[in-house]
């Protein structure tokens, strides 16, 4: 989409940061399957490198391991994209405290902290 100036306007709602290749887990209703975070939005993600990548519209279970914290966040998400062994989710069920714990985890890795 393009505004006045002829400049790309995003139509993401919500901040993106860019990931380090964090490994995520995944389970779809028949398959498990670990890649690695492109980069992660607090309403979706992109994903890289997928051992068992699944089908487009499919809903899996997303677990990210958080480095320094006790327990992982898992997010219900569909599959809205898949190429080769790259796919990108849309977050269906995330509570509100993962939502700030990504936000949070993933601005400190931003700033280097």
């Amino acid at each position: 989409m393009k505004n006045d100036q002829n400049k790309e306007v995003s139509q993401r709602s919500a901040f993106r940061f860019r990931c380090s290749k964090e490994p995520v887990t995944y389970r779809t209703a028949y398959d498990e399957g670990e890649a690695l975070l492109k980069n992660i939005s607090t309403e979706g993600c992109a994903l890289e490198w997928a051992t068992n990548p699944p089908e487009a519209e499919e809903k899996i279970l997303l677990s990210i391991e958080l480095e320094g914290e006790d327990s992982a966040v898992e997010i219900q998400a569909r599959v809205v994209r898949v190429e080769d062994k790259d796919f990108a989710v849309k977050f269906l069920l995330i509570e509100p405290s993962a939502k700030t714990r990504i936000r949070s985890y993933f601005s400190r890795k931003a700033r280097g902290k």
